[in-house]
Parts: C-alpha cells; sequence; structure tokens
C-alpha cells in the first residue's frame, strides 16, 4: 500500500494531464496513427517490390526455389518439350535416321516419344550443370531488366527491344541429352525457348515506376516512425495508451499484408491458372514468389507485438508493476547489463525470424528505438522504486 501511495502521481498532476487531453490533443494522436498505419501498409507492400523485383541476387534465388518445386519444373518440362516440337518436325528429324523401310514410322515414333521426352527434362532439370544454367538465364534476365530501368541503351538489340528469359540453353541441353541429333539442333530458330519477361512498350512505364519505388522506399518507413513518434510525444498525459494504439496499428497493418497475400494467391492463381493442371504450378509459384512478402508481414506484426509489449511493461497492471520492482536493482545498478540483454535479444530476433536483415537503415532505426525505449524504462524504474523500496518480494 505504500508502494502505490509512493508512486501514484498527485492529484494535480492528473487533473492537469487529463486538462491536456481535451481539444486536439484528444484527437490528432490518433489521427496520426491511422495515417502512419495507411502509409505503413504501402510501404510493406514497396519494401516487397524493391526487395524482390528490383534485387538481382533475390531475383536469382526465388528462381532457384522455383526450379527445385517439383510442379514448377514437370511444368518447365512440358514448357521445354513443346517448344522443341512447336519449331522443329521432330518426326521427319527421326525420319532422316531411320533406315528406309522405318522411315514412315518418324512421326507416329516422335508422338509417342514426346511423354518420355516431358520425363527425362524433368530429370535433366534437376541436375546441377542444368540447374545452374536455369540460374544464369535468370540472372542475365534480370540484370538486362535493371539495365534498361537505369537508362542504358543498346543492350536489348538482339531481342527487338524486349526483356526475355532465354532458355535456349536448356533446348540445346535436352536436345543433346535426348540424342535427337545436331540436325534438331541447327533447326531450331533464335527465339526459341525465349519467353518475353517484358515488351519494349513497356519499359517507360517500369522506369517511371521504378524511380518511384527507390525514392520512397526508404521515406516512407522513417516517415512512418516519425509519425507514431509525433503522435506519441502530442498526447501528454495519454502517451502509453497512445504507444499501445500504435503497435496495435502494425499488428493490424502485418495482418492485412498476410492475408492481402492469401487473397491475391488465390485470385491470382484462378486468373492465370488457364486449365486445372496449371493450378497447381502457378499456386506454388506465387507462395514462392511473394516469401519476402510473407517475411515482411511478420515482421510487422512482430514489431507491432514488441511496441504493445512496451507499453504494457510500462503500465499500471499487477504484473507489469511487479516485473519493474523485480528489474529495479538491475536497471539501477547493473545499466550495461540491461542494454546487453536487448541487444542479445534484438540479435537473436533477427537471426532468427523472416527479418531482412540487408535493410540496414531501417534496421538501426529499431535498434535505436529498442534502445530508447529500454532507457525510459530503466528511468521510470528508478523514480518508482529508489533504493529503499525495489527490493523484490518488498
Amino acid at each position: 500500500m505504500a508502494i502505490e501511495q509512493a508512486i501514484a502521481p498527485p492529484a494535480e498532476v492528473r487533473s492537469s494531464a487529463d486538462a491536456v487531453a481535451h481539444g486536439w490533443h484528444r484527437w490528432v494522436p490518433w489521427l496520426l496513427i491511422v495515417i502512419a498505419a495507411l502509409i505503413g501498409l504501402v510501404a510493406s507492400l514497396n519494401v516487397w517490390v524493391k526487395r524482390q523485383a528490383l534485387n538481382t541476387d533475390n531475383w536469382t534465388n526465388a528462381s532457384s526455389e522455383l526450379l527445385a518445386d517439383p510442379e514448377i519444373r514437370s511444368a518447365i518440362s512440358v514448357y521445354l518439350v513443346n517448344q522443341l516440337y512447336e519449331n522443329v518436325d521432330v518426326g521427319q528429324a527421326l525420319q532422316e535416321r531411320l533406315p528406309p523401310a522405318a522411315k514412315p514410322l518418324g512421326p507416329p515414333l516422335a508422338a509417342a516419344l514426346e511423354p518420355a521426352l516431358v520425363r527425362t527434362t524433368d530429370q535433366l532439370l534437376g541436375r546441377p550443370k542444368v540447374q545452374a544454367l536455369w540460374e544464369n538465364a535468370n540472372r542475365r534476365a534480370h540484370e538486362l531488366l535493371i539495365a534498361v530501368v537505369d537508362g542504358k541503351r543498346g543492350v536489348l538489340e538482339s531481342t527487338d527491344g524486349n526483356v526475355v528469359l532465354n532458355l535456349r540453353p536448356l533446348l540445346e541441353q535436352l536436345v543433346a541429352e535426348t540424342g535427337l541429333g545436331g540436325r534438331v539442333l541447327e533447326r531450331l530458330p533464335p527465339d526459341a525457348g525465349q519467353i518475353v519477361v517484358m515488351k519494349g512498350n513497356q519499359l517507360d512505364v517500369a522506369r517511371r515506376s521504378v524511380k518511384v519505388i527507390r525514392v520512397v522506399s526508404y521515406l516512407l518507413v522513417f516517415l512512418v516512425l516519425g509519425l507514431f513518434a509525433l503522435a506519441v510525444y502530442l498526447a501528454r498525459g495519454r502517451r502509453r495508451t497512445v504507444l499501445m494504439g500504435a503497435g496495435a496499428s502494425l499488428l493490424v497493418v502485418g495482418l492485412i499484408v498476410l492475408v492481402v497475400r492469401r487473397l491475391a494467391g488465390n485470385y491470382i492463381v484462378d486468373a492465370l491458372a488457364g486449365n486445372p493442371d496449371a493450378t497447381r504450378p502457378v499456386s506454388h509459384a506465387w507462395v514462392i514468389g511473394t516469401e519476402l512478402l510473407r517475411n515482411v508481414g511478420i515482421n510487422v506484426v512482430i514489431y507491432g507485438a514488441l511496441t504493445i509489449f512496451a507499453a504494457w511493461i510500462a503500465g499500471p497492471s499487477r504484473p507489469a508493476t511487479a516485473l519493474r520492482r523485480y528489474a529495479a536493482p538491475t536497471m539501477r545498478e547493473r545499466p550495461v547489463l540491461v542494454y546487453g540483454i536487448v541487444a542479445v535479444l534484438l540479435l537473436v530476433l533477427l537471426l532468427s525470424g523472416p527479418t531482412d536483415a540487408q535493410r540496414v537503415l531501417p534496421l538501426l532505426g529499431v535498434f535505436a528505438l529498442a534502445f530508447v525505449g529500454t532507457e525510459i524504462l530503466r528511468r521510470q524504474t528508478e523514480r518508482e522504486f529508489p533504493p529503499g523500496l525495489a527490493a523484490p518480494g518488498t
């Protein structure tokens, strides 16, 4: 009872805080939190686009995961064999290699070989050498895309101004492994196995979009943090409540990102899968391609939960007060240990969770806020529990 009386604010302080909460001070902080949450949602999607679509290493890694998926590898096998049959008369090529009496068997033999070629191609795509060809093709396509959107000229002359994923090396490997002969390879047109990633008439829009994404990438993140900080600053007398509201808004934004990923995936799969056989490959491709978006959503949920916890542990509830009372001696006498524990917890979160360690500046901002919050909590605990009152169990 004596402790509660010691830490309770005087009546005149409470009445002053209540007076400040009237007028615009009451609703402006919450308006700022709503605005910050909306911007945070846009920032989350922007981060995903930048990290996934504009980073060559992430693009290439995702392509490797695509080829490692059995459903997608099977679809790519069908595509490569179809490219072979669409661009070369395989029946005629077989006729040329058969003895005169067996030449009429060329076309039916080609039709019978097609399913076997698909299975052979699937096995071929599982080999490290062929997977390296796939990765190189994806890396080259992305490097060309970034070069074009960065304003470089003349890099797409051989593809009529289009950005393409060139899978011809895989077709050549398929012909070589199946023993169809060099004549089949000679009959393949130059554009066989080329998948158009972006047409030339779309590149101007891509350039403008990339510029916007790059400019606002960090700006939006720091704008969200700044709006949250301003909301807490303006909420005199209710800062802990507003801080908890900021954490709750982050939690909601993260959950919205995860829900949008799921619903958008269902829509895109239904729109792109023209037949039931394509549903599973498209679905798997969406899951792999949006893994970074999933990580962004989980990160925001974690940051929101930690913000709520920070507001709760500084609050008047009995469990929070008991924790502060228990930690008071360490907070006061061994602050270096306290900061060390916070640093270790942040590193564990960074290494074990889905946090994107490549976004250095935002992570430094999060770490700085964590240490500032720890210092505020430490000073609050010192005021509440001076040496004579801080012993655990008193």
